[in-house]
């Protein structure tokens, strides 16, 4: 195989597992960095609320476990996204937590896209220290 053919291949596979991502992980990404960095400007195109990191800590990765089915709640759907994320807290600890966050979008009109209107923490998690920031 050629060079060039072998370029070609891993572009193509590239391409294959960019579109595997979950269509909630852009949006997450966004709120996620958004909010570490308190930019409410920015927040205001994705979300309604802000995962303060001053109170709850800063969330750099996190890998989505789950996504509910989507529901009407009147004119709004609703679903939420349980993501696993290793949060630095603002003490500097870094603590593994299960979050649920919960997505709105209107079910008409011309703006369907989807908000992050809340973000809790899973029911009965367990956390667990993960590391111990320097100082």
């Amino acid at each position: 195989m050629t060079p060039t053919r072998r370029r070609a291949g891993a572009v193509a596979a590239a391409v294959m597992l960019a579109g595997c991502a979950a269509p909630e992980q852009s949006l997450l990404d966004q709120f996620f960095g958004a909010s570490r960095l308190r930019d409410t400007t920015a927040l205001q195109r994705v979300s309604t609320v802000i995962f303060e990191p001053l109170q709850e800590g800063i969330v750099r990765t996190f890998r989505i476990t789950g996504v509910t089915p989507e529901r009407a709640d009147g004119p709004m759907v609703t679903k939420d996204v349980t993501v696993d994320a290793p949060v630095i807290l603002p003490d500097g600890q870094t603590r593994k937590k299960t979050l649920v966050v919960t997505l709105q979008r209107t079910s008409g009109g011309s703006s369907r896209r989807w908000m992050v209107t809340g973000v809790r923490a899973a029911a009965r998690q367990e956390m667990t220290v993960v590391s111990q920031a320097r100082r």
